[in-house]
């Protein structure tokens, strides 16, 4: 199982992975301590140090099946001046960060893409094709990481933010629920994600795999199946 061959696929995904957990959760606690909320910045994590962010099994679930998260930034909705404005921005600035580095990264990665069919000689440089690898994955990490968030599956962001745009009455039963059955529906989805497939659910397709191809083609000027193609012919030069 852990070939040379998987080996390197991780630590092609490391940078992506480290850097995308890492300006996320950044991102959801700049967000809070600019609309009043100091509690992330006093836990230490305004940060850029991983450390600070990554959780052991959501990061070792990004590295295995692509899908995870980190530990969740404190936030007080009670020190924000209108709560549910500050929790509907908070909410959404970890996914809209993923959605902007992945696309200022998709430029580069179609830049590269496009350079590739135009001399592909130059892809005999090692580097050059280290640069495609770790780019891809970058790419493809931070719009799964803004995709994923956005489900309004308790506790992602997506659910937060579902609660913030509901109406005040509905916004409260939805959060005693979410309060009660978070955890369990996340654990259902995630073994969902894996398992389903086998019984004809592939989950992950349904409901990640659309949004993914859109952004990546909005972003390189490329579809998946082009730039994976590629992926895996450089991998295996």
């Amino acid at each position: 199982m852990f070939t040379t061959e998987w080996w390197l696929d991780k630590l092609y995904l490391a940078p992506g992975i480290l850097f995308g957990l890492v300006i996320h959760e950044f991102c959801h606690g700049y967000a809070a301590w600019r609309l009043g909320d100091p509690t992330a910045k006093l836990a230490g994590r305004l940060s850029f140090n991983p450390l600070r962010h990554l959780d052991l099994l959501g990061t070792v679930a990004l590295f295995v099946a692509r899908i995870g998260w980190a530990k969740p930034v404190p936030v007080d909705p009670r020190n924000f001046r209108d709560p549910r404005k500050g929790i509907l921005m908070t909410s959404l600035a970890g996914p809209v960060s993923n959605l902007v580095f992945g696309a200022v990264l998709g430029l580069g990665l179609g830049s590269l893409f496009t350079y590739a069919l135009s001399t592909p000689a130059a892809f005999e440089s090692s580097w050059l094709r280290l640069l495609y690898l770790v780019l891809f994955n970058a790419v493809y990490i931070n719009f799964i990481l803004a995709i994923f968030n956005l489900l309004p599956v308790p506790p992602l962001d997506g659910s937060n933010v579902l609660w913030a745009i509901l109406p005040r009455g509905a916004a409260a039963s939805y959060g005693h629920f979410i309060a009660r059955y978070g955890r369990v529906i996340l654990i259902v989805f995630f073994l969902a994600i894996f398992f389903g497939p086998s019984f004809g659910f592939p989950i992950f397709h349904w409901f990640l795999m659309p949004p993914l191809r859109l952004l990546l083609r909005l972003a390189t000027g490329f579809s998946l199946n082009e730039l994976w193609y590629f992926y895996a012919a450089v991998f295996n030069f």
